[in-house]
């Protein structure tokens, strides 16, 4: 994945005559070429264009008009790789083998047998169109150079749905242009079949980026539906058991943006009842979102939520689960319906990691939201403090957070049940004076939200000794018939 610019350069080739440039061309990473309709680029004396790549920018020609050399010349388009990682790639170019990548790892993807296909041979076609996994070793070039006839008309895509297989509908395409192809909805797409969402790999996050063109939702920094030139991304079909008579997309010519960058960040974007949860170690970091719209349903929408796709890279992972799926972005109805949302989490190593949770703020100031960590037992205020620092190994559980749309540390006493419970404190203790055949547990927080003491407590006088600092505290006392709180100060 290129890293997002705001800059660059662009030269627009508009002239209603031909424009002649001698003894080759280079493009340098950055800028963007455009030959607009009725206009002809002539590449003379034998020289080629090259469409130059590196670590920040992808290669951005858009033809509209004509590219023409003589003497022999031919366009080139880079490809910049960085060792030692996995990539998905796809071909800019027409009739296009997989020569360039000599030396490498190369990988294609059979939905129908959910099979890898090793690429060895030279001659191999590299298909408009389709994705493919490289891995570049040591020794190999940084940037890869196609050459050759860019494509330049609509790419038809046939998708396919194997319901036996494990990984049904989910098919590796990739953008056919040596420019940007934006992921926008839009007619020309003519999506048959197909859901709103695409994935892409990041390789230096360790996870999937993906965007949603029908909610305008991305995750991992992903802002907009732009796919680079020479990227390959996962789509996956609406529908997974094969009912439907045919699956397709059109990779749109109309659609392609003349930007050497794959991100271009929007001011002023504002997202409605959206949460953003990302968590990041030293290395690596990953995303989720948990979101509310009416139009929405409790499962899996094909137009409104994103499947978790799982790496092999010992990265974080973060998710939220309908029934059996695991998802990277969960729209929901409302907040009403569901006050409590369990996030998974994966650590991949042992080590420190740290929880930010952003959007707070596009929902209503009365809707409180609280963080629980199950495993060590804190709750924590978001709208205080958006930041949960916390160590984790491999063996813990995957089940460990709660985001809470309700305070957990407040919870009303129905039909007042429990309106003969006291609680309060003497010097150091809490005391809960409970009622005839009370039978419940009593927990003791800190301001912060991290539970201190948890005790089991009967009918009568319950002391409950708090050798921690002076201070207040939070008490909840839940029993068979409700649940009660307090607030005391430890002396």
């Amino acid at each position: 994945m290129k890293i997002s610019k705001f800059l660059y350069t662009a030269l627009f080739l508009t002239a209603l005559i031909q424009l002649s440039f001698g003894q080759g061309m280079k493009v340098k990473p950055g800028t963007s070429v455009i030959i607009n309709n009725s206009t002809t680029l002539k590449v003379a004396g034998g020289g080629d264009m090259t469409v130059e790549d590196n670590q920040n920018y992808s290669p951005s020609l858009v033809e509209r008009g004509s590219l023409a050399f003589t003497g022999g010349g031919t366009l080139e388009v880079q490809q910049y790789l960085e060792k030692s990682q996995w990539h998905i790639i796809s071909s800019p170019m027409i009739s296009q083998t997989v020569e360039p990548y000599t030396g490498m790892y190369l990988y294609s993807y059979d939905e129908t047998s959910d099979t890898w296909q090793n690429l060895t041979q030279l001659t191999d076609p590299l298909n408009a169109g389709e994705g493919y996994f490289v891995w570049p070793v040591s020794g190999n070039p940084d940037v890869v150079t196609f050459s050759g006839t860019a494509n330049q008309s609509d790419v038809n895509v046939t998708l396919t749905v194997t319901p036996s297989t494990n990984n049904s509908g989910w098919n590796l395409i990739g953008n056919p242009f040596p420019c940007v192809v934006d992921w926008n909805g839009n007619a020309d797409w003519n999506l048959n079949n197909v859901s709103s969402t695409i994935y892409l790999y990041d390789y230096a996050a360790g996870n999937y980026k993906t965007w949603n063109f029908n909610t305008g939702t991305g995750t991992n920094g992903k802002t907009n539906g732009y796919i680079a030139a020479t990227q390959g991304f996962w789509v996956r079909t609406s529908d997974t058991i094969g009912s439907q008579s045919s699956y397709s997309l059109t990779m749109p010519q109309s659609q392609r943006v003349a930007s050497p960058s794959t991100e271009f960040y929007k001011s002023g974007n504002t997202e409605e009842n959206i949460l953003r949860i990302t968590v990041k170690n030293e290395t690596y970091s990953d995303e989720c979102v948990i979101a509310f719209n009416t139009e929405s349903t409790d499962g899996f929408d094909n137009d409104f939520d994103a499947y978790k796709l799982f790496t092999k890279v010992s990265s974080p992972k973060l998710y939220t689960t309908t029934g059996d799926t695991k998802l990277a972005v969960n729209f929901m109805t409302s907040v009403e319906n569901h006050e409590t949302t369990a996030v998974g989490f994966l650590g991949g190593n042992d080590g420190v990691f740290t929880l930010n949770v952003n959007g707070i703020e596009s929902f209503s100031a009365g809707i409180p939201i609280y963080l629980e960590d199950k495993k060590d037992g804190v709750f924590q205020n978001l709208r205080e403090n958006n930041e949960y620092t916390f160590t984790s190994t491999v063996s813990d559980d995957q089940d460990r957070f709660v985001i809470h749309f309700a305070n957990p540390l407040s919870v009303d006493d129905p039909a007042g049940i429990m309106e003969g419970l006291r609680i309060y404190s003497w010097q150091n203790s809490v005391i809960v004076d409970a009622p005839a055949d009370f039978s419940g547990t009593v927990e003791i927080y800190d301001l912060p939200g991290k539970m201190i003491i948890s005790s089991q407590i009967s009918e009568g006088k319950n002391t409950i000794s708090v050798n921690s600092a002076k201070g207040y505290y939070i008490v909840k006392v839940m029993g068979t018939k409700g649940i009660k709180t307090g607030k005391v100060y430890i002396r």
